[in-house]
């Protein structure tokens, strides 16, 4: 597994990972996922990681979200704008995840509640992350939806999950991780997430 930088930069680093190790205890023993990465990503940078299949990839981004099973254990270092955040309380996290951090998910269909239309599920970091209204947050969700080049967004944010194609649950995965604006946009395949969306300003790893 490496780290591919299209480019130096010079910008101001808001996310790293040093020496992040993921180990997973398991009957038959420890297995290591993550056998130590280090990564650096600048504001406005473009980082992917490059790996074959069962290299780690997602293991480490999911650790350095703070997402993983209790049988994983994690060390290292991972900081967001220079704090360190790994071993954060979930309740700090949180303030993180979903506003400041955003990542897409490989498959939206596990993601996206089969209970909630889609603009429900938009509208709700909109309202705990960005301090909307439920009203605000409503008429808010076109926006996103419309930067992902979704077509007919005001038909599609009535729909529920399975009334979308995989192509539009993808995209509104990606919506939904643009909506707050984040500094940081982590995508788990990056083929699959299509990035071109992200804005400029944010840095983004996949």
């Amino acid at each position: 597994m490496d780290a591919f930088v299209p480019s130096p930069t010079t910008a101001e680093t808001v996310f790293t990972l040093h020496d992040l190790k993921v180990t997973f205890d398991t009957p038959d023993g420890p297995v290591e996922a993550v056998c130590g990465i280090d990564l650096k990503v600048a504001r406005g940078e473009t980082l992917a990681i490059v790996g074959e299949s069962g290299s780690g990839k997602s293991q480490a981004v999911m650790a350095a979200m703070g997402l993983f099973p209790t049988n994983a254990r994690v060390t290292g270092s991972v900081t967001f704008q220079g704090r360190e955040i790994l071993g954060l309380a979930t309740r700090d996290l949180n303030r993180l995840r979903g506003s400041r951090l955003t990542m897409i998910f490989q498959e939206p269909m596990t993601s996206l509640d089969p209970l909630y239309t889609i603009s429900r599920q938009m509208a709700e970091p909109l309202v705990e992350h960005g301090g909307l209204s439920w009203k605000a947050a409503r008429k808010r969700v076109l926006e996103p939806l419309d930067l992902v080049r979704i077509d007919e967004p005001k038909r599609r944010i009535a729909a529920y999950p399975h009334e979308l194609s995989g192509g539009q649950r993808q995209r509104v995965m990606i919506a939904m991780a643009l909506a707050n604006r984040p500094d940081v946009l982590i995508a788990d395949e990056l083929t699959t997430a299509r990035l071109t969306s992200a804005p400029r300003s944010a840095s983004s790893i996949s």
